[in-house]
């Protein structure tokens, strides 16, 4: 970053930097680019960029030009003009059309490109079809990328949680588009994600969480190296069908997480607010649910499968032909000594039926709950929300599965942190667990 935070945020010192950087530019290119200056103020004329105290947006599409004249070395007059519009069409209702009239079809062509569609997931699905874009094109969006980054390494107080999202997004969506550009661009994003680490988390305390009743708050585990991974049980309300799960996890980890972090959580939560959990004494079993019940093996960890009630439930979740075929197979292969054939034919979400037992909390000592539905998806979604990578997972004292996973989250090594099962069984009311390599810190 070649100027201080100060000067990053302070409009009349970005003005001067603008002015030195355009000198590089002949008087036809300076008068070309101060023309979509002038036009831009005009459109953000009264916007601000996030923070306290709010300053200009015009400041933002000013430091993305100075990043392509400085360090792109980009001396193309169109493309300093597309940065200083990038957002006009998007955060201004101008029309591309008005910026063809104004600048011509080449700059109206970029600031197109520029223009994300609105949505929440907008960035993550538009930035893969972005390497289509011109390598120009793709430049400006690096810079405005590496300034948003920047921004929030300048501005302690647009807060932890919108920091978090920005580190977790621009370090995937945003690396996608930068990586296209070569080492030099990625060197430019990895110091600014570097910066707002520092920013809003060097010297975070741990979490004040403390491992359950016999277990260990760190584990080892060892891939290509060894790490120590920390797993903080979460305490939480007990939940209900109508909580929502991004507001359950928010106000429960968002003041502890830090980036790099994975927040596992309890796939029996995801179920309930997902409206799979039934009242027992309003499921009808089949005649098929109450025959099949009688070559259930009782599972000690649970119920499982040996009810009618969650019988029937698997019925519905797998369809009929599929438990008859895995119901067979394991009726063939049992006297052999194999196992598990009926789970693995069934599918992981009939394994993850629950049943109520004895030590289930109120209310859910009267229900039987389906596994959760599109783990993956939610992972992911609940990933790009709160920021740091999701592994759903059920665990109980007999072993782990891990039902889904956001990006870049290894399963087998959140398989290996949840074996001892560290969120309990009966009333520890721990859903969520952060695990955080915590390298040096002694078991």
């Amino acid at each position: 970053m070649p100027v201080s935070w100060k000067e990053f945020v302070d409009c009349a010192a970005q003005e001067a930097r603008f002015d030195r950087a355009l000198a590089s530019c002949n008087e036809a290119e300076q008068h070309r680019i101060r023309t979509a200056l002038s036009f831009a103020r005009d459109a953000h004329a009264g916007q601000t960029r996030k923070g306290n105290p709010a300053i200009p947006y015009i400041i933002h599409p000013m430091r993305v030009a100075v990043s392509l004249l400085e360090e792109f070395r980009v001396r193309d007059a169109d493309a300093i003009a597309a940065a200083l519009l990038h957002d006009v069409v998007e955060d201004c209702g101008v029309r591309v059309d008005d910026i063809a009239t104004a600048f011509g079809d080449a700059v109206a062509g970029a600031v197109r490109w520029l223009t994300w569609t609105p949505g929440r997931d907008a960035k993550w699905s538009q930035a893969r079809a972005f390497l289509d874009a011109p390598r120009a094109v793709r430049m400006v969006k690096a810079a405005d990328i590496i300034d948003n980054a920047r921004d929030h390494a300048a501005t302690p107080s647009v807060g932890r949680r919108i920091a978090l999202r920005a580190l977790y997004g621009y370090s995937r969506w945003g690396r996608t588009i930068i990586a296209s550009l070569g080492s030099d661009a990625e060197r430019l994003l990895d110091a600014a994600l570097d910066a707002v680490r520092r920013t809003h988390f060097a010297g975070d305390a741990d979490p004040p969480f403390v491992p359950n009743a016999g277990k260990e708050l760190v584990v080892s585990y060892v891939r290509d190296q060894e790490e120590r991974l920390a797993r903080y049980p979460v305490r939480t309300n007990v939940v209900l069908p109508h909580d929502d799960l991004l507001e359950l996890v928010t106000k429960h980890t968002t003041e502890y997480l830090r980036p790099d972090d994975v927040l596992a959580i309890s796939e029996r939560v995801v179920a309930i607010t997902q409206g799979r959990a039934y009242r027992v004494d309003e499921i009808r079993p089949r005649w098929l649910a109450t025959q099949l019940v009688r070559f259930v093996t009782k599972n000690p960890a649970g119920i499982g499968l040996a009810r009618p009630e969650t019988m029937e439930l698997a019925l519905r979740e797998a369809g009929t032909l599929r438990i008859l075929l895995a119901a067979a197979v394991a009726a063939v292969t049992k006297p052999f000594g194999i196992s598990g054939l009926f789970y693995r034919l069934a599918g992981h979400s009939v394994n993850a039926i629950d049943g109520p037992c004895s030590y289930t909390l109120p209310p859910y000592n009267a229900y039987a709950v389906l596994g959760p539905k599109d783990p993956d998806a939610v992972a992911e979604r609940l990933a790009r929300r709160i920021g740091v990578g999701i592994a759903i997972i059920d665990a109980n004292d007999l072993g782990v599965e891990v039902l889904g996973v956001s990006e870049g989250v290894d399963r087998a090594r959140i398989r290996a942190v949840f074996r001892d099962n560290p969120l309990g069984q009966s009333s520890e009311q721990t859903p969520l667990a952060i695990v955080r390599n915590v390298r040096g810190v002694p078991a």
